[in-house]
């Protein structure tokens, strides 16, 4: 059983920059069109459930926004221009990285072992991506 603790954005924190605009090289056009990765980390944490959220994931969140500082591109959307144009990457102030953090009562030794099993005990884990948006 898996539950959601808590879904949020993590945004760099506030600068210089209001908006970037980044193009796809040649390597990266190849990459469009597959199916996205989505990673999926597991932490045991021999400490109590409200010393993690009071104290570690607000650490996660202000480490992440910093790192991101250095790499607004991870924080940006991925536009496809409808005429021939090259896809770029756009970050605009408000763009953000998701972060879920959840528990599960699923036995943490299989889950992270390293022999094959069976994929469908990972879907639980795994957030759905927002739909893509049209903008003019």
């Amino acid at each position: 059983m898996t539950t959601k603790l808590e879904h949020c954005g993590i945004t760099p924190p506030p600068g210089d920059l209001t908006e970037l605009t980044l193009p796809l090289t040649f390597f990266d056009i190849l990459w469009v069109h597959f199916h996205p990765i989505q990673r999926l980390l597991f932490y045991e944490f021999p400490c109590s459930k409200t010393y993690f959220l009071e104290t570690i994931v607000p650490n996660l969140k202000q480490s992440l926004s910093l790192t991101l500082k250095h790499y607004y591109p991870l924080a940006s959307n991925l536009l496809i221009p409808l005429s021939n144009e090259k896809p770029v990457f756009r970050y605009v102030v408000g763009d953000s990285v998701s972060l879920t953090i959840a528990e599960s009562s699923d036995d943490f030794n299989n889950l992270t072992a390293s022999y094959a099993r069976d994929a469908d005990q990972f879907y639980p884990f795994v957030p759905q991506l927002p739909p893509p948006k049209e903008e003019a």
